[in-house]
């Protein structure tokens, strides 16, 4: 029996020719799927490292608290305006003097870039960074963190505007995470 009269003989049935037509047409859009992958989505969010001086401690006592943070999220990513597939995320937060840019470029894992700028428009040192394969199925990162440098003086104006008393910042990151 050749491929054709096979073929005639399934199809020659109206419930059979319904079941062959969905499995041929959903074979053949399985790689439409692969091909189409879309960068997901991106959320940036700054987060304030502290630890709490505790009160009334016996001697050698614990001292401090646990760690623990505040964050400030950015502002939401949008599409690359280059034409290219891509998110990205600009703007600001209110206890930093720095503008952030994050581009997350290509399909899928993508490369993810990161400018944090001062108030001049220089770059922030240490900055730019760029990951490649940022997040990557394999690596099941969904996020990366980014240190933030602070000067003494900065870091006393974040205790002083956003933490509580008795509160020190230990570390400023930049949290980039997926959105799917």
């Amino acid at each position: 029996m050749s491929i054709l009269s096979l073929l005639a003989a399934v199809v020659a049935r109206p419930s059979t020719r319904a079941i062959f037509c969905l499995a041929v047409c959903g074979f053949a859009s399985l790689p439409a799927i692969a091909e189409n992958e879309v960068t997901p989505g991106l959320v940036g969010v700054i987060r304030y490292h502290f630890r709490e001086r505790l009160e009334g401690v016996k001697p050698g006592g614990k001292e401090y608290s646990a760690p623990a943070y505040e964050t400030e999220a950015l502002p939401p990513s949008i599409a690359a305006s280059n034409g290219e597939q891509g998110r990205v995320i600009k703007g600001r937060v209110a206890h930093l003097p720095y503008s952030f840019v994050i581009n997350l470029s290509g399909k899928g894992a993508g490369t993810l870039e990161v400018k944090i700028l001062t108030v001049d428009g220089k770059p922030l040192r240490g900055y730019p960074k760029t990951v490649a394969n940022a997040f990557a199925q394999g690596s099941e990162a969904t996020s990366q963190d980014f240190e933030i440098p602070v000067t003494p003086k900065l870091a006393a104006k974040i205790e002083k505007d956003l933490l509580e008393k008795n509160q020190h910042l230990t570390q400023v990151q930049l949290v980039v995470q997926t959105s799917q």
